[in-house]
This record gives C-alpha cells, structure tokens and sequence, in this order.
C-alpha cells in the first residue's frame, strides 16, 4: 500500500511560514512542486484579488475567485493549484504558529470549506498587510518577531473572515460546539463506528439532539457526514493504494463488500473502480 504524499514546510523555508504574490506566471508561483494529490504538514491561505484559481480538494473542484479568501487544511488531500492569469497572495503557516482560537475557526465544519466572499476593502487591507509583510521579508535585515507578529495579524484576520460568514444565530453556540467535537470523533472512528448512536453515545446526548446541532450547524443530519467520511476514506484508499476494492471495504469496517460498492456507487454515481481510473488516468491534467 502507498502512502499520501506529505509536503513539508521545512522543505521550503526555515521561518515556519511562507509567503508569495502570483500573478499567473510559473515563475510567480511553482505549481510543479503540486503535481498529484498529497497532504501539507501545514495551512495553506489564498487571497485572490483578480482573476480565478481552482484546486481539487478531497477530490472536490473548488474554484476561487477574485475578492475571495480560501484555505486548505493540513488534513486535506488535494492537487496543484492553478491559477491562470489570476493575481493574488500565497500563504503557507506551520499550524504552531497559530492561536488555538484561530484554528478552531478554520477547523470549524465538517465537509468541505468553501471560499469566503470579502469585501472590496477587506481586500484592499489584506492586500496591504501582505505587502508589509512581503517587503519584511525581502529585506536585507529580517527581524522575524515583528514578522511572527504581523503573521498573526493576518490569521486572526482569516479567523474574523471565516467567523463573520458563519451563521450569527449558531457560532459559538452549543450547537456549533457538539459539531465540532463530532468532527473529531468522526474522524477518529470511522473505521470501527457507523452508526449515529454511536457518536451520541460518545458525546452523552441522544441521537434526535445530536442531529438537531449537526442540521442547526451543517444543515445536514448525521447519517450524512458518517456517509461523506466513509466516502472520502474510500477515494483516498482508491487513489493512493493497491488494495481491490474488496480489501478496501475490509479496510473500512464493511463486512458486506456489496453493500459498500452499493453505497459508494450511489454517493458517488460512479463504481469505485470507474472512480480509481478517472482519478488515476487525469492526474497529469489536474
């Protein structure tokens, strides 16, 4: 079996944080260094401020667009991205130089993040802090603590971003707070629990409550993100191991083969072995 490929961030910089304008040219912005589905060690940030960009996130397109800010998470299998003629900031962070609270901002969902629509001055000042920034660390006498320190004025930023597009009825809620704690169970569990009981009995409520957080916060009952998670598993096992699909299931917690193709076929409107060679064959063209 293979394992996902992991960019590292100290391959690339010793100052735990990385920070580039593109505008389009290879030059600008090395996506050779993307080519194939992998993980980061760290969060990755888009600020576009012309033009598009798109990536496949969990084997998902995403497509960013101008005044839009966009983020990957460590966890997330995804390929190079491509920005086009597009113009914009690049901003990669070791996760320990950002606030607990910042994170859990990001980390605050359950599927996929969509990018988060700014404001034409929102823009505009990250526009400008990142040309601060910027030309700090292209000078010749680097001072790293106002760098740090002028990084985390842009997460804590990101982090506002992220929070003002939530719902202002839910965030910070008990409901966001049950959901949250269910994404890591989730994640964690999936293999050996399928069932929503299951997780309400880990979190020591009923299931009709967990559901009413999950619906509040995702709009989605809890038997759908059992059913996303088992899906993204199986595309990731799909893509980066040998195992048939058989061994998959197996791998997964499925004792019943059929009813896996069956629900990876139904969820996916494709068989898990149509999904193996569309992913597998457009890998140079993605």
């Amino acid at each position: 079996m293979n394992s996902i490929p992991v960019h590292k961030l100290q391959d690339r910089t010793h100052r735990a944080f990385l920070l580039k304008p593109f505008t389009g040219k290879e030059s600008d912005h090395k996506q050779s260094e993307y080519l194939g589905a992998h993980r980061d060690d760290h969060y990755i940030f888009y600020i576009l401020l012309e033009g598009t960009g798109s990536t496949v996130v969990d084997f998902e397109e995403k497509i960013v667009r101008a005044n839009q800010l966009y983020y990957i998470l460590p966890e997330q299998i995804h390929y190079r991205i491509k920005t086009g003629k597009a113009k914009g900031w690049f901003i990669a962070t070791d996760p320990s130089l950002i606030d607990p609270a910042c994170r859990n901002a990001f980390e605050n969902w359950l599927g996929s993040q969509k990018p988060v629509t700014l404001s034409r001055s929102d823009t505009h000042d990250y526009d400008q802090l990142l040309n601060i920034i910027y030309r700090k660390m292209t000078s010749g006498n680097v001072n790293l603590t106002v760098l740090y320190s002028l990084l985390r004025s842009f997460l804590e930023m990101a982090a506002d971003t992220v929070r003002g597009a939530e719902d202002t009825d839910t965030k910070g809620s008990r409901h966001a707070e049950i959901s949250l704690k269910f994404k890591k169970l989730l994640n964690e569990n999936i293999r050996k629990y399928k069932g929503p009981s299951d997780y309400a009995r880990m979190l020591h409520i009923s299931e009709s409550y967990l559901n009413e957080s999950l619906k509040k916060i995702t709009g989605s009952p809890v038997s759908f993100w059992i059913k996303y998670k088992v899906i993204i598993e199986a595309k990731r096992l799909l893509y980066f191991s040998n195992l048939n699909v058989k061994q998959i299931a197996d791998d997964l917690g499925f004792e019943n083969y059929s009813y896996f193709s069956r629900l990876f076929c139904k969820e996916t409107g494709m068989t898990a072995l149509t999904f193996r060679k569309k992913f597998k064959d457009s890998n140079s063209q993605l």
